[in-house]
């Protein structure tokens, strides 16, 4: 699993029946190291998240399980919004400042 929070979503009018009715994110990830991470993934959501907010994703086949079906064309979902993060030692930047936007109550929720 990973944290990320959400900067996007994905809109696809055309997409494999497997895929109906399933909404999309795009996620920048949260590394607990130093290095910077200008990667984004798209993830299945079926929690509700929105632009802004932490969650934690699950890529493979725990990904699969949370939106429920093995058979999904998905590689990584949504499995939880984060509601806050408590980070002991020397976090990086994007976990601290995540934590700090945690802890002033609202997870993005405007």
């Amino acid at each position: 699993m990973f944290l990320g929070k959400v900067v996007g979503t994905v809109w696809s009018t055309k997409k494999t029946p497997d895929l109906e009715g399933v909404k999309f994110l795009v996620v920048h990830p949260i590394e607990l190291d130093k290095e910077p991470n200008r990667s984004i993934i798209v993830v299945a959501d079926r929690l509700g998240a929105g632009v802004g907010e932490i969650v934690m994703c699950a890529f493979g086949k725990a990904a699969r399980s949370a939106i429920g079906d093995q058979e999904m064309s998905i590689e990584a979902a949504v499995v939880g919004i984060v509601d806050r993060v408590d980070v002991q030692g020397s976090p990086s930047d994007d976990l601290r400042e995540a934590a700090r936007e945690l802890h002033s109550g609202d997870n993005g929720r405007r």
